[in-house]
C-alpha cells in the first residue's frame, strides 16, 4: 500500500518508526492497538464516535460499526475498513485478526496502557492465545501516538490558526457587548453564541467568566453575580475558546469594567503583561519549559504577588490540554521542540479583589515562538 493513500501519510509513517522503540517502560513491538478516539481520529481523519486502529509493519486496520460504514468509506482513505455488525466488539475483533495472523510475524502486539481498562486488557489477552501466551502476547505502550500529536504538521497550525483568529474576534465582540447590570452567564452565553454562529464546532471547554472578587476564582464559572455590582471599578475575567475543524484555541483576556482602573489594578495587570512578554521571549527549540515557567513565576514573585497557583502553560491542539503536558510548570519535563503549540498563561489572583491572567496560543519556531491569538492586551475598559 503506498503511504500517499492514506489521509495522513507521515502520521503513519512516524508511529511505525516507534515499534522498535524499546525504554525500561515497555519493549518494541510488531503491531500497535490504537483505541483512544482522539489517537484514532488524528491517525484516521475519522470524525465519528467509535472506531479502533491496528498499526502493524504493513498493515493499517480501521474498524468502526455499521453506523458509520459510509461515512469511513469517505474520511478513511488507505486503511483495511472492517465494519462490524451491531453489538459486536472492535478489541474483540482486532485481537482475532491479530491472533490469525500470528504466523505473519505479529508476535509483541502493543496496547494503550494509558487508554485501555484492566478489564479489556484482559480480554484482548484471552483472545489472542488462550492456549498458549508464550507465543504472541500483548504488551503496554505509553505516549507513541502522542509523541508525534505534540509536534503539529502545517495542516494542523492553520486549523489552530484559524481557531485562534476566531477566538480574537469573540473577544472584540465582548468588549463591545458587555455591560455593567449583566449578569456573568449572560456574557457566557453571549461567546457560546458568537462562535456557534461563526461556525465553531463547539467551545473548547466550559468558559470561564469571573468578575470583582470572583475573577480571582483561577478556574470559576459563570454565575448570576452582576457586573459592575460593586459599585466601582472591577476586572472581568474571560478564558474561552472554540473547536474549529477539530482544533482547538483557548485565550484569557482580562477587563475592567465600572470605571477606569485604580493604581493597584494597573500595577496588577501591568506585573501579568510583563512576565507573559518575557515569557514570550524566552520560548525557542531546545529550552526547557519548567525554565520558562520559573523565568515568569520569578517576575511576579519579585512584583510582590507571591507563588502563582498554576503552571504557565499546557499544550494546545486537538483537545485543549494537548500534548506536550505539562508544557511550562515547575513539574514539566519538556524541551521545547518547533512545531509544539502551548498557551503561556500568567495570572495574578487576589482574594476578594479578583484577578487577572493573560493568556495567548503560541507556536514554536525555528527561532523563537509565534503568537497564534492577537487579540490586544492593551487593558480595557468596557461597558461605556
Amino acid at each position: 500500500m503506498n503511504k500517499s493513500d492514506f489521509a495522513h501519510p507521515q502520521r503513519i509513517v512516524n508511529l511505525r518508526a516507534r515499534f522498535d522503540l524499546e525504554s525500561e517502560k515497555f519493549q518494541g513491538i510488531d503491531a500497535l492497538i490504537v483505541s483512544q478516539m482522539e489517537n484514532v481520529r488524528y491517525l484516521t481523519g475519522f470524525s465519528g464516535s467509535n472506531g479502533l486502529v491496528v498499526l502493524t509493519k504493513d498493515k493499517a486496520l480501521f474498524y468502526t460499526d455499521g453506523r458509520y460504514g459510509t461515512q469511513a468509506a469517505k474520511e478513511v482513505p488507505g486503511f483495511e475498513r472492517i465494519v462490524l455488525p451491531a453489538g459486536s466488539i472492535s478489541l474483540i475483533a482486532a485481537g482475532e485478526w491479530l491472533r490469525d495472523n500470528h504466523g505473519a510475524g505479529i508476535d509483541c502486539i502493543g496496547f494503550e496502557a494509558d487508554h485501555i481498562p484492566y478489564s479489556a486488557y484482559l480480554t484482548l489477552e484471552q483472545t489472542l492465545d488462550p492456549d498458549d501466551r508464550a507465543q504472541q502476547a500483548v504488551f503496554p505502550r505509553s505516549g507513541d501516538v502522542e509523541a508525534i500529536r505534540a509536534i503539529k504538521d502545517a495542516s494542523e497550525i492553520a486549523k489552530i490558526q484559524a481557531a485562534c483568529q476566531l477566538a480574537d474576534a469573540c473577544f472584540e465582540h465582548l468588549c463591545g457587548f458587555i455591560k455593567p447590570g449583566m449578569t456573568e452567564a449572560r456574557v457566557a452565553w453571549e461567546l457560546e453564541s458568537f462562535f456557534r454562529t461563526q461556525g465553531a464546532q463547539k467551545l473548547s471547554f466550559d468558559p470561564i467568566v469571573g468578575s470583582g472578587p470572583n475573577a480571582a476564582l483561577i478556574h470559576g464559572r459563570a454565575g448570576d453575580r452582576v457586573l459592575g455590582s460593586s459599585g466601582g471599578p472591577e476586572f472581568v475575567l474571560m478564558d474561552f475558546g472554540c473547536v474549529l475543524d477539530g482544533y482547538c484555541s483557548d485565550i484569557t483576556r482580562t477587563v475592567v469594567i465600572g470605571g477606569e482602573p485604580t493604581e493597584k489594578m494597573r500595577h496588577i495587570y501591568d506585573s501579568v503583561l510583563a512576565a507573559q512578554l518575557a515569557a514570550l521571549s524566552a520560548i525557542k527549540p531546545g529550552v526547557e519549559g519548567k525554565s520558562v515557567d520559573t523565568l515568569a513565576r520569578e517576575l511576579l514573585k519579585n512584583a510582590g504577588y507571591g507563588e502563582m497557583p498554576h503552571g504557565l502553560g499546557h499544550g494546545l491542539g486537538r483537545v485543549v490540554h494537548d500534548l506536550p503536558l505539562p508544557t511550562f510548570s515547575p513539574k514539566a519535563t519538556v524541551t521545547l521542540v518547533a512545531g509544539m503549540v502551548a498557551t503561556v498563561e500568567p495570572g495574578i489572583y487576589i482574594e476578594g479583589l479578583g484577578g487577572v491572567r493573560i493568556e495567548d496560543d503560541v507556536l514554536v519556531t525555528s527561532t523563537g515562538c509565534q503568537r497564534l491569538t492577537l487579540a490586544t492586551k492593551e487593558l480595557r475598559v468596557v461597558g461605556n
